[in-house]
């Protein structure tokens, strides 16, 4: 039993079929091993333990008996703990009152959940460090950022608290913490995964919001997509067209050298295999920080409906120390919007997403670095200038991307690499995923909290 955090999650679920492990047996290994190491890492804000204890025989599915976190954010559990990273939340002991149709499937698959995993406070950073709970620790370095807003599902797998983890996506929230922690994702093509939540009644008009998991190998993440997806998969190609991007187009600011060396290091695997690889990429993405900027003040009618949506929850007004300044500063109502202005840079917005996407009309995947340098030390000010913007592009034009753990540095710190492919190409991606991972490994890898207990 003390080795059953080593399996991933299609192994466990084997395991427990054959009869060699009793879903009772996989859930209290995977309780002990939090309670042993969640200390350190502080990635599991509420732990479900009664609850998962009382499930795992009653389980059907592919997946019957595999412990699971779910992200405390946008998917609920009826009359478990959703807190969103906040004070108010969290101190009025708020419980859901719905379960989620995204969360009912994960547990309808016979994943079982076991608690929730932090967020930053309502998912608005990328990094997870919340006030009201203290950061979630890097597996790898605990003074290390594990990333955000998915960081605590991230730094859970990476440590083999669980073997997969759910995690959700506006501009980076899967891939950021996947970097960071050395695990993989996928952020599916818009409208693959359906059920997606965005956190605190969060607006989402242009469904820039994904929801997936987290995982450790490749055939977990095929796994858990061949299950919830849905809508036609696009062509798959034996040879593809490889563009490398080693620069950032995006805010100018120089790319680590290991994150550079990543990204070639894809390159030489994919144009082993027969690909065709080139320095290139969409010259639209020059564009789009520009264009991000002319929707920012789309900010305040976002933070003002997750405002209302917490008052509504919790039947009175927010109070100053509720939420953290910043936030409550970003939803004040004299932050007034000039919708016309608005809707105007939305447009252009989506026009730039447009023109980067058509670049993959003579094209089958980019390849990019997903942070712009190793995970930075927790504590950070400007957290979007320590990680950079390149996963923020194919939030906007909906395309598939594969985020993976191409290396270490000396010092042991994992450095992601993202693949964006064709819209509908996720099939493609996590083939890819599978033939990476026999040539990098990933896989043996653990960090060393991982293995110390």
């Amino acid at each position: 039993m003390d080795d059953l955090w080593r399996h991933d999650a299609v192994g466990l679920a084997e395991l427990i079929r054959r009869g060699d492990v009793t879903p009772l047996n996989a859930v209290h290994a995977a309780i002990d091993r939090i309670e042993r190491i969640d200390g350190e890492l502080n990635c599991v804000v509420s732990r479900l333990f009664d609850r998962a204890i009382q499930r795992p025989d009653a389980t059907r599915g592919p997946f019957a008996g595999v412990p699971f976190l779910l992200k405390d954010a946008g998917q609920e559990l009826e009359a478990t703990p959703h807190w969103l990273g906040t004070r108010v939340l969290h101190k009025l002991g708020y419980h859901s009152p719905i379960t989620t149709p995204l969360a009912r499937r994960f547990e309808e698959l016979g994943f079982v959940t076991i608690g929730k995993s932090s967020v930053p406070e309502l998912a608005a950073n990328i990094t997870t460090e919340p006030a009201e709970f203290g950061p979630t620790r890097n597996p790898w370095a605990l003074d290390r950022t594990a990333g955000g807003s998915s960081g605590g599902s991230g730094a859970a797998v990476a440590a083999g608290l669980v073997p997969v983890a759910h995690g959700s996506d506006r501009r980076g929230s899967l891939r950021y913490p996947a970097a960071a922690c050395g695990v993989l994702t996928l952020k599916p093509s818009r409208d693959r995964i359906g059920g997606g939540v965005p956190p605190a009644g969060q607006p989402d008009p242009e469904r820039l919001w994904a929801d997936f998991v987290l995982a450790r190998t490749a055939r977990d993440l095929r796994a858990v997509f061949d299950h919830l997806s849905t809508g036609h998969a696009a062509p798959k190609r034996e040879r593809l067209r490889v563009g490398l991007l080693l620069h950032d187009p995006l805010l100018a600011l120089p790319v680590h050298p290991e994150c550079v060396h990543a990204t070639q290091l894809i390159g030489t695997i994919l144009e082993a295999r027969g690909h065709h690889v080139e320095l290139d990429f969409p010259p639209a993405i020059e564009q789009f920080l520009h264009a991000l900027l002319s929707v920012q003040p789309e900010l305040a009618g976002l933070r003002q409906a997750q405002v209302h949506w917490i008052e509504a929850r919790i039947g009175r007004r927010l109070h100053a120390g509720d939420l953290s300044q910043e936030l409550l500063d970003e939803a004040a109502p004299s932050r007034s919007v000039n919708n016309t202005d608005l809707t105007a840079a939305q447009e252009h917005l989506r026009n730039i997403g447009n023109a980067i996407r058509h670049w993959w009309d003579n094209h089958d995947l980019l390849v990019t670095p997903t942070l712009r340098q190793p995970p930075w030390l927790l504590g950070a000010t400007d957290q979007h200038i320590e990680a950079g913007l390149f996963p923020h592009p194919f939030s906007v034009t909906g395309q598939p991307v594969l985020a993976v753990p191409a290396h270490h540095t000396a010092a042991g710190l994992p450095i992601g690499v993202q693949l964006a492919g064709r819209m509908g190409s996720d099939e493609e991606l996590l083939d890819l995923a599978a033939t990476l991972e026999s040539e990098l490994n990933w896989d043996r890898r653990w960090p060393p909290i991982a293995t110390a207990v």
